[in-house]
């Protein structure tokens, strides 16, 4: 009807009785889509209404919760912006409000927490006034950060902040297996300086912001890598076999971090607009009537292609997204999706290896076998022997179980069924609630095993298969090659 109405002439800037516009309506009703269709049809996001309220204003005032602040915050308005009679800036009025949700969108959007209104408040006196211990909490937290971030040396730190966390954790993990290592007998000893390390982690954890909180895993996962390569050029490469065994665990080394590095620096297919696009977009898809979450996406105001999917550690749209994994760092969608698979399988043949050149280290080390001793007197000859390498063996082991597992569902669901992670689990959740089952097989994303492995590679086999190149970050139809549409079905 508002399509209908702008299109007959209706003007959407003529104010109401009580002084709203079509946009303040659209904002207080929270209607997201006639709020982006009105914007991209030329409405200001700072239209005033008779008290002189923008659209942020009214919405962090009058309506609890993330939306439509969240969204109005995505179409660029000004924050710093005061009304005509209390001069309040929309900050003032979350707080005034109690609306804690829009007191953190804002403070991340760097609302001045330093603004002053006609009365001379700033938003924080005006939380300790409305006695809100939660808003109260956050301007304070905010404040303080902003105040070490005045430091020139916390800048430098700040800039350097990944590595910083790096070297850290690496020091952490090396000092656990250390203290695990002590040549001492005294448990207690051992648990004191373990609980030192904990706490010291934990304290550690907090001065990390919540941007970098999210390479931890990543950073984790590197860290136990290193430590795993010293331990095989202190511990096995000395006293191992031949250079024909321990080259190749050398080479895979490197062809892991090759293609960790290639996985996570990669653009997993993040799609992106222009300003002027996103209008076109938004107006071209409410025309059609298709303004909705499964053709647009809120958060990034992108029209979604097929198979693509909002990731919400990244925050961006990703093009035929399989998933975010936390090991990396990174989503895996079309444009990394085929280096993840040799880094699992990198992953895999240095894990294997190091479980083999441990349980040789503990034969060799070790006084007792299982035939003979039992498994119980093995374990604590194991645990008594070197405590540093069932400490790496441990880790390693749980990174290879996960590592081979992945590697399996991944090969298969490539080769055999043509879909993603995120498809797979849409797909079979949909079938659990749903009296028409799907079958994962056919979609018309499989086009049997050998083409599917030829079009996720990229590769020919020597002219008898060749891959049809599809952009998946431009593909917004069904419209698929006739090979692809034999075994179409509804996904």
């Amino acid at each position: 009807m508002v399509i209908l109405l702008l299109r007959c002439g209706a003007d959407p800037s003529l104010i109401d009785g009580e002084g709203y516009c079509s946009i303040h309506l659209a904002v207080l009703f929270q209607h997201l889509p006639i709020i982006a269709y009105l914007i991209a049809k030329g409405q200001s996001i700072d239209t005033t209404d008779m008290n002189g309220m923008t659209p942020l204003m009214l919405s962090a005032n009058r309506i609890i919760g993330m939306e439509p602040t969240s969204f109005i915050l995505k179409l660029n308005p000004s924050v710093h912006a005061v009304d005509k009679i209390e001069r309040n800036t929309a900050l003032h009025w979350a707080v005034k409000s109690g609306n804690v949700n829009a007191v953190d969108l804002l403070l991340e959007a760097g609302s001045s927490l330093d603004a002053q209104n006609g009365k001379g408040e700033t938003p924080l006196d005006i939380a300790r006034q409305t006695r809100n211990r939660l808003a109260t909490h956050i301007l304070m937290n905010e404040m303080q950060a902003k105040s070490t971030r005045s430091y020139r040396l916390l800048k430098s730190l700040h800039k350097y902040e990944i590595s910083l966390i790096a070297l850290v954790i690496v020091s952490i993990i090396g000092a656990i297996g250390y203290i695990l290592d002590l040549d001492t007998d005294s448990w207690l000893l051992k648990g004191m300086l373990l609980a030192l390390v904990t706490a010291g982690s934990q304290l550690f954890t907090r001065f990390v912001d919540d941007r970098s909180q999210k390479y931890l895993p990543a950073i984790f996962f590197m860290s136990s890598l290193f430590w795993a390569f010293m331990t095989w050029f202190v511990c096995f490469l000395p006293n191992g076999a031949h250079s024909t065994i321990q080259i190749p665990f050398f080479l895979s080394m490197l062809s892991l971090l090759y293609f960790f590095y290639k996985t996570w620096r990669s653009d997993p297919g993040y799609i992106k607009s222009s300003e002027q696009e996103t209008k076109q977009t938004i107006i071209s898809l409410a025309e059609a009537g298709c303004l909705d979450p499964r053709m647009f996406c809120s958060s990034c105001l992108v029209k979604k292609p097929l198979r693509s999917m909002h990731c919400h550690a990244c925050n961006c749209c990703v093009a035929r997204f399989d998933q975010h994994c936390i090991w990396i760092g990174q989503c895996i969608g079309a444009g990394n999706h085929c280096y993840f698979l040799p880094f699992l399988a990198s992953l895999l043949v240095v894990g294997h290896w190091m479980i083999g050149a441990t349980s040789v280290y503990w034969a060799e080390q070790c006084t007792t076998t299982i035939q003979k001793d039992g498994l119980w007197d093995f374990l604590g000859e194991v645990i008594i022997c070197s405590p540093w390498i069932l400490y790496i063996f441990l880790i390693i082991c749980s990174f290879t179980i996960w590592a081979s597992l992945m590697l399996i569902v991944q090969i298969y669901q490539i080769a055999f069924l043509g879909l993603t992670t995120q498809e797979r689990i849409s797909l079979q959740v949909q079938n659990r609630h749903s009296q028409h089952q799907v079958s994962l097989r056919k979609t018309p994303f499989n086009r049997g095993c050998m083409q599917n492995l030829s079009d996720f590679f990229r590769c020919r086999c020597f002219g008898l298969i060749k891959h049809d190149p599809v952009d998946w970050t431009k593909q917004f139809h069904g419209v698929f090659h006739a090979s692809m549409m034999r075994n179409a079905h509804t996904v």
